[in-house]
């Protein structure tokens, strides 16, 4: 096929990409600086491509916005996979190969990015329907795909990278041509993409050259000073964000793990109340390979001693306190966060569901992606949401505002932090319709959590929630009541202390850490009578050591 030698000129000029591809451009900048300058050698390769193709006007635009993000999705894979200077194994490369349906779902949630998110799923698919994640073959494939898809190639191909030098122009060339008789291409498009190098050789720049040698076309459009000054804390607050804990349920969980015997029943319990712990604890078990991502399994994986490590790694806080720098009360997240938990596992026992545990998990830290945010954007969340009430205006707000909205951005830190796909896809798509079982469980459960805590929540969406699951109204009201109902089994009257005052001293005091000799020194007593008052305390209580004393007299109010 004859290529014409001057690239023609669309009739009329692109349209400016929609809302938030620079956000994503920046922080793919952010994220890896290899991939965001790849990401504009690649874009000004396909936008010449597309000329050569004389693409329509409207494929020509989705061509420049997807070739700038088109490896936005991995944002999502582990730093010990991006930046290995090994060459991958197959397990690696199964997480490598997820960045593209990860970039597609991102951009997805961004209103006028559905065809480019399209265009970003597909641009690993082969002409021969051997790529990836779909299988596509020939037509099928879009065609702004294909040519992502020879543009990165190319571009690959005489880059330097850790593992290999870059190739010369003229190798590279070779191998694509011989890819393209083996299938990975389509001829067409190979065909003018070569075209457009030979028209314009310098047209590749070496890594590091400014974007604006590139053109215009390689480059996101100008956003708001503020926009991109927001955008460029993104990167570190992924890379860095902690949740807290509790202070008194960090120490309640190392009081119990401090027993010869710890039961680990009771440290799962007491986990499944904390996002934080819970995050530390589950993260902590798939850095050792767990198979299972849900606080039970994860508590009994570990051994004690990490158990025990990673409790005390955790930030804490302590009631009403507000952390500085941060403008979200931490407890009032961890009670959504519990109350969503809750609500879960109510709607999972309702439905029969085998994977109750994994469900809680994901409705811990459904809104992990707040805590990015907060810490990015300076008028979120207030400034962001302004006068939307219910969870389905709010992120709408922040679609509209920022481009992206908090799922999204939570599932992209799971993500980092190895969460299994079918974990963060629930998470990214909790405030999506039509989009599996466990996104839609997690829907209702943050919907009912708003209810608990006396915030609007709009109650035909809750309907519509719990229809997808096969649930009815019935259903719905008696989950909406259980939320507040009395806890079966509840004393009608607190227990009295059997204790007697120098005994509840002398528990408070070992309670904080300290020693048989310290406790005699502070309260006057002979160590033997400090001896002689915790195995006393222990008989009164039915216990057999003193972190059972403390926890149980805790937990019934006598401390």
């Amino acid at each position: 096929m004859a290529m014409p030698t001057t690239p023609p000129r669309f009739t009329r000029q692109a349209a400016p990409a929609p809302v938030g591809i620079a956000a994503f451009a920046r922080l793919l900048n952010l994220r890896d600086g290899y991939s965001a300058r790849h990401s504009d050698r690649v874009a000004a390769l396909a936008v010449a491509t597309g000329r050569q193709l004389r693409l329509a006007p409207d494929a020509a635009v989705r061509l420049q916005t997807a070739s700038t993000v088109f490896d936005i999705g991995k944002i999502g894979v582990p730093d010990r996979i991006l930046r290995k200077t090994e060459p991958l194994d197959e397990q690696e490369w199964t997480v490598m190969r997820c960045h593209a349906a990860w970039g597609a779902e991102a951009l997805a949630t961004v209103p006028g990015l559905e065809e480019v998110a399209t265009v970003v799923r597909f641009h690993h698919e082969r002409w021969d329907g051997r790529g990836y994640p779909d299988g596509l073959a020939g037509e099928d494939i879009p065609i702004e795909s294909r040519i992502i898809g020879v543009a990165d190639a190319y571009c690959s191909m005489t880059s330097d990278r850790p593992y290999r030098g870059a190739l010369s122009p003229q190798r590279a060339r070779s191998l694509l041509a011989g890819d393209a008789v083996g299938g990975h291409f389509d001829p067409r498009v190979l065909e003018a993409t070569l075209a457009a190098l030979d028209a314009d050789p310098a047209l590749v720049r070496p890594l590091g050259a400014p974007a604006e040698e590139l053109g215009a076309a390689a480059g996101p459009p100008e956003e708001p000073i503020e926009a991109a000054a927001a955008t460029a804390g993104l990167h570190a607050a992924l890379s860095s964000v902690r949740l807290p804990a509790l202070a008194e349920t960090r120490a309640r969980m190392l009081r119990l793990l401090d027993q010869q015997h710890p039961p680990l029943g009771k440290v799962a319990d007491l986990v499944e109340t904390d996002p934080g712990l819970a995050a530390a604890v589950m993260r902590a078990a798939i850095r050792d390979g767990a198979s299972a991502v849900a606080v039970p399994a994860a508590v009994e994986a570990l051994p004690t001693a990490a158990l025990v490590a990673e409790a005390k790694r955790v930030p804490v806080f302590d009631f009403f306190e507000q952390v500085a720098g941060s403008r979200v009360v931490p407890e009032r997240f961890r009670l959504h966060a519990v109350a969503a938990q809750r609500a879960a596992r109510r709607i999972a026992s309702i439905l029969d569901r085998k994977d109750a545990d994994t469900l809680a998990a994901a409705a811990l830290l459904h809104d992990v992606g707040k805590l990015v945010l907060v810490t990015t954007h300076p008028s979120y969340p207030a400034g962001v949401h302004g006068r939307a009430r219910t969870p389905d205006e709010r992120i709408r707000a922040e679609r509209r505002a920022l481009g992206l909205d908090h799922a999204s951005v939570g599932a992209l830190l799971l993500r980092r932090w190895g969460f299994p796909e079918d974990f963060t896809a629930a998470v990214a798509h909790h405030h999506h319709e039509g989009h599996g079982d466990a996104a839609t469980i997690l829907r209702l459960a943050d919907m009912l959590a708003h209810y608990s805590g006396g915030t609007p929540v709009d109650p035909e969406r809750m309907l519509v929630a719990a229809q997808e699951l096969g649930l009815s109204a019935a259903d719905l009201r008696a989950g909406m009541y259980d939320l507040h109902a009395p806890a079966s089994g509840r004393p009608e009257r607190p227990q009295p202390n059997p204790l007697s005052d120098r005994q509840v001293d002398v528990l408070r005091a070992l309670a904080t850490g300290k020693t048989y000799r310290e406790i005699a020194e502070d309260t006057g007593l002979a160590t033997s009578t400090v001896r002689s008052h915790l195995h006393a305390i222990y008989e009164r209580l039915g216990v057999s050591d003193r972190a059972q004393a403390v926890l149980l007299s805790t937990e019934r109010g006598w401390l």
